[in-house]
């Protein structure tokens, strides 16, 4: 029995050890594993981490290369504004106001500068011998360049849609290139007139005939604009329109159970008076100044008279009551007028401040002036009143095509004078708002649509005023 045990003895001890030798191999193989999981993370972790460092060191260099690309375009700012730019260069669909010259002398380094930022390289200065200090920068420059500050850009993307300023100047082209402006501009008038044929005894109490009149005009104006830069800021231009004119007048007489209407209508077509002009940039708008610009406009007398076309008279049907009224319209004033002017422009993002003061000087001369009652026309000298106009606004741009121009124009017409004596009741005033809308349909061509409405019953009811300018370059 003993034995048998004993027997038995060894070969538990044998199983025993055995389970306990392939648990503690088990045990081993499972550490052995985890181990190599571990550090096949790890290796992969490294590997991460260093594409991570090569990246953020991509991202410093980039940083690094805006940075300066930044700085160096705020020193060609800067030189911009200190030494002016020119108008070469400019986007040729915009209207310009010449701007001042930088250092050109500057644009070679600059350029190399800006495209040594661009790429991320930096700009030799051990092989040079010099530091980056002592090496020349673009404002040493001293050779002319032309081109345009962002401020000058700002403006010349709004200035051609204000109507008052491409009339009276303001807006320039750049040196060596051609404007061709049609336009298309229709202006409503209507005015009531109230007439008193009799006397009054009493306030409230007139014993006679109450005659009301309603005269109504209107005007289609084709013009063409030609505008060529002479310098830098110098402009000429010359204005040839073509005036149809349509009016009717309508008459109600005597007021009261016997009154009728009557109405008379006349027109005309022909050549309006021809303008020529120049502007002048006076200053380069350096140190924060606004840019002031000088302008001159002459006049001519090319369209139809006023004095020359033939009226009714009291020998005509129903000529006491429509006697003095046109058969045919004019399509000019009669009389040559200079209009010197003075602009201001001052650039502040996001819009454009402007203003015009305006000085209309007619000249006199003498003119036949016809006999309502039939009779032959007495001469005359005859002086129109003289005029000074206030124009101010703000134009904005909308966007890289769009811009938007808001303004109003006060102006006040002074007495006129016949033979030397002023003539009672010729001296007026009127005010306009004007907004203009300007699109550009490519670099060449652009469409500017404006709008006036009229503030006074000497004004125009509403004035539409629609440029397509198409410019080129010799």
């Amino acid at each position: 029995m003993r034995s048998r045990i004993r027997s038995h003895i060894p070969f538990r001890a044998l199983v025993l050890g055995s389970t306990l030798y392939f648990l503690v191999l088990s045990e081993t193989g499972y550490a052995d594993s985890d181990t190599a999981d571990i550090q096949q993370l790890r290796a992969s972790l490294k590997k991460e981490m260093a594409e991570l460092r090569q990246e953020q060191q991509k991202l410093n260099a980039e940083f690094l290369r805006l940075d300066t690309k930044s700085k160096l375009l705020d020193r060609q700012l800067k030189t911009l504004r200190a030494t002016g730019s020119g108008s070469a260069g400019v986007t040729p669909s915009i209207a310009t106001v010449p701007s001042p010259t930088i250092s050109a002398s500057s644009a070679p380094a600059a350029e190399a500068e800006i495209a040594q930022a661009s790429t991320g390289t930096a700009a030799p200065t051990a092989n040079s011998g010099q530091s980056p200090a002592s090496q020349p920068s673009p404002e040493s420059s001293a050779a002319p360049i032309q081109g345009p500050s962002a401020r000058d850009q700002q403006a010349r993307r709004v200035l051609e849609t204000a109507p008052t300023l491409s009339n009276t100047g303001g807006v320039l082209t750049p040196k060596g290139q051609i404007v061709i402006d049609p336009s298309m501009e229709y202006d409503y008038w209507s005015q009531n007139q109230l007439g008193v044929n009799g006397f009054q005894i009493i306030p409230g109490i007139t014993f006679g005939n109450i005659f009301v009149h309603l005269v109504e005009q209107n005007i289609v104006m084709p013009s063409v604009t030609i505008r060529a830069g002479i310098t830098d800021r110098l402009e000429v231009n010359i204005k040839i329109p073509y005036v149809y004119n349509n009016g009717t007048t309508t008459s109600l007489v005597p007021e009261g159970a016997s009154a009728q209407i009557l109405t008379a209508s006349a027109q005309n077509s022909a050549i309006g008076d021809i303008q020529f002009g120049a502007s002048y940039q006076i200053n380069s708008g350096q140190n924060g100044w606004p840019i002031f610009v000088g302008n001159f406009l002459f006049k001519t007398a090319t369209g139809v008279s006023p004095f020359d076309v033939p009226i009714i008279t009291v020998d005509d049907a129903n000529g006491q009551f429509l006697e003095g009224i046109p058969k045919k319209l004019a399509t000019g004033t009669g009389f040559y007028s200079a209009e010197p002017s003075l602009t201001v422009l001052y650039p502040t993002a996001p819009g454009v401040l402007f203003a015009n003061l305006l000085y209309i000087n007619n000249l006199g001369r003498t003119v036949n002036i016809q006999n309502t009652g039939g009779g032959p026309p007495s001469s005359a000298n005859v002086k129109p009143g003289q005029a000074l106009a206030l124009t101010f606004g703000i134009g904005f741009a909308l966007n890289d095509r769009t811009s938007l121009t808001l303004s109003y124009q006060q102006e006040h017409v002074f007495t006129a004078h016949e033979n030397g004596q002023p003539i009672a009741g010729s001296a007026y005033s009127f005010g306009t708002f004007n907004f203009g809308l300007g699109y550009e349909i490519s670099r060449s061509t652009r469409v500017n649509v404006s709008v006036g409405i009229g503030a006074g019953q000497n004004a125009p009811v509403a004035k539409v005023l629609v440029e397509i300018p198409y410019r080129f370059s010799l």
